[in-house]
């Protein structure tokens, strides 16, 4: 029984993957410039994270899944929780990230990390603010436009059995659906269309008059 406890000490600790990335991860903090302390990672499936104290960048590292395959992925973030929601640009626009082998030296993954993974990633960021921007400044228009549409709507047709509703349709455009007695919908006809047709009225480029030839 001794002989197997003195057996079982001397057998070398087996590594895992996971060991290996969170090892590298220690390395690749050393080689970057400026002072980056080393994590347990931001989610379930990263053994490791590095977060940089001066700025708060942080870059995840998530081991490639597979038999045999010793490499492991960079992923940058974290990013604004506002920035969470902003609909569809995620997918058009991928979260930068990289892969490395375990034996790639620390020097080269922290260059790339500082020289193009970051940057990519401000440039990600940028981006979706820009989105969410664009996002906040239409959906502010639509509901001025609602609003001033349906002030207007409620003095030209005091007799309106139900309010107008109004719907936005796409392009900074939108839908009025008025709802009024046919006699008052019949009167107003003349008045409904001079107003739908101002624009084209007065934008439509004016042709000359015709001259007659004098004998």
């Amino acid at each position: 029984m001794t002989t197997t406890a003195a057996a079982t000490a001397d057998k070398p600790a087996r590594i895992s993957k996971e060991d290996r990335v969170a090892l590298a991860a220690i390395d690749v903090a050393t080689a970057l410039p400026g002072k980056w302390t080393v994590g347990r990672g931001r989610t379930r499936d990263q053994v490791a994270d590095i977060v940089c104290l001066a700025t708060g960048v942080s870059v995840g590292f998530r081991p490639v899944p597979g038999p045999g395959v010793w490499r492991y992925r960079l992923i940058p973030g974290d990013f604004p929780r506002e920035l969470h929601d902003v609909f569809r640009w995620y997918r058009r626009d991928k979260l930068p990230v990289a892969t490395f082998a375990v034996s790639t030296s620390a020097t080269e993954v922290a260059t790339h990390i500082h020289q193009r993974l970051i940057p990519a990633f401000q440039q990600w960021l940028g981006r979706a603010q820009t989105a969410l921007r664009d996002r906040l400044e239409t959906q502010a228009r639509q509901y001025d436009a609602r609003r001033q549409i349906a002030t207007q709507l409620e003095k030209a047709f005091p007799q309106a059995p139900e309010p107008a509703r109004i719907y936005y349709v796409a392009d900074d455009r939108m839908s009025i659906t008025l709802t009024m007695p046919i006699d008052d919908a019949l009167a107003r006809i003349p008045v409904l269309a001079q107003a739908l047709s101002a624009d084209s009225a007065t934008t439509a480029p004016s042709t000359p008059p015709e001259t007659q030839e004098t004998t």
